[in-house]
């Protein structure tokens, strides 16, 4: 008798937890059950592009254009020239704190790819160049100038890669012999 009691007991407590784990479980969603939290190393944490679009906004310069107090103006470029550093800064920490993360997560793997790799690194020289780019074109130029030159040089580039395709679709590829298979 009492050993049934005792498995009565256990089979009750036992429902009890899956119950209370069932109710738990239910208000989550799978996704946010594999989801990583927020102070994750490997969470990518970028400034926000948002930001960055309000540091170069036209509509600013203009407002403070209109003032006419050219310390005021001065002290509005300056400010933004530094904000835009800061958040370009961001940007390249993010990406030294992850590529860093990445060669100590695959130093020991065994299944490393040298080419995957090197692309990688190649891909981390890129950014590299063109943050240096980046830093240097708003230091000398200030982030308004700097802003209208990157707007010219994606409108050049869309130049050239449409006279390319034009380039290469005029070019008529020769017809190639076909092999002539006889009869055998």
């Amino acid at each position: 008798m009492i050993n049934l009691i005792l498995i009565i007991l256990i089979a009750l407590s036992l429902l009890v937890l899956l119950l209370l784990a069932a109710r738990r479980g239910a208000g989550e969603s799978p996704k946010l059950n594999t989801a990583l939290p927020e102070d994750s190393d490997y969470r990518v944490r970028l400034p926000q592009r948002a930001l960055l679009d309000r540091c170069l906004s036209p509509e600013d310069v203009e407002f403070v254009a209109v003032l006419k107090a050219r310390p005021v103006f001065r002290l509005f470029l300056q400010e933004r020239r530094r904000l835009t550093l800061c958040w370009l800064r961001q940007t390249r920490r993010e990406s030294a704190r992850l590529y860093s993360l990445h060669v100590r997560s695959v130093r020991h793997a065994a299944g490393l790819r040298p080419a995957a790799e090197a692309k990688l690194f190649g891909a981390v020289g890129l950014f590299i160049i063109v943050y240096a780019l980046m830093v240097s074109t708003v230091w000398l130029y200030g982030p308004f100038r700097a802003r209208r030159f990157l707007h010219s040089l994606q409108f050049l580039a869309g130049l050239l890669s449409d006279l390319g395709v034009r380039i290469a679709n005029s070019i008529s590829p020769a017809p190639l012999p076909q092999p002539h298979l006889g009869s055998r």
